[in-house]
């Protein structure tokens, strides 16, 4: 079965687990933002990207290469800042970026990544400023806010090579069942 792993990465977070991935799944991780990447030519692509401002960084891509090869099985990961016991949050953003019934049976996991102001782009910068303050506002009553903002200051990095085997799982289980001939809509054989 050929796979790809193909991302979109800002800090090198989602970079990081794409190629941990590639590396667990022997095959190539390629970012969309400096190559012209196709998922025709695959079997299986797992994609990473990344949320800003309540955003899936990426998903235009996702969106058209899925329409474009449906007989390609995608499986998803998004990377964020936000602590992963924190499902209440995690759950809202995920189904904000991967809506229902748009991305039913696809699979998708949630990866915690890290924050580093010094990576950002200019106007990125300048948006996290603004952030910055509206949660001041909000970290006196909110204790997860003022957690949050404190690690955003600091930066943090808190990427977990562990955190990717749930995603391993799925997409061997896909594979195991390919081979068999037989996998349902979530990867399963």
């Amino acid at each position: 079965m050929r796979t790809l792993v193909a991302y979109t990465s800002q800090t090198g977070f989602t970079k990081r687990y794409a190629e941990w991935v590639a590396e667990a799944q022997g095959c190539e991780a390629v970012s969309i933002d400096e190559e012209n990447v196709d998922a025709g030519p695959y079997d299986a692509v797992v994609f990473g990207g990344w949320f800003h401002a309540a955003s899936f960084v990426g998903s235009k891509w996702l969106r058209r290469q899925r329409a474009e090869h449906p007989d390609v099985r995608f499986v998803a990961f998004a990377v964020g800042a936000t602590p992963s016991e924190w499902t209440d949050m995690v759950d809202e953003g995920m189904q904000r970026a991967f809506p229902s019934p748009e991305f039913d049976g696809m699979p998708r996991f949630y990866l915690r990544g890290g924050f580093a102001y010094d990576r950002l782009s200019a106007p990125n910068k300048l948006m996290m400023k603004l952030f910055f303050k509206m949660q001041e506002k909000q970290a006196a009553d909110d204790e997860r806010a003022s957690e949050m903002l404190v690690g955003m200051r600091e930066g943090f990095d808190a990427c977990d090579r562990a955190a990717i085997e749930p995603l391993l799982a799925c997409v061997r289980a896909d594979e195991a069942g390919r081979a068999g001939g037989v996998v349902d809509g979530n990867g399963a054989a």
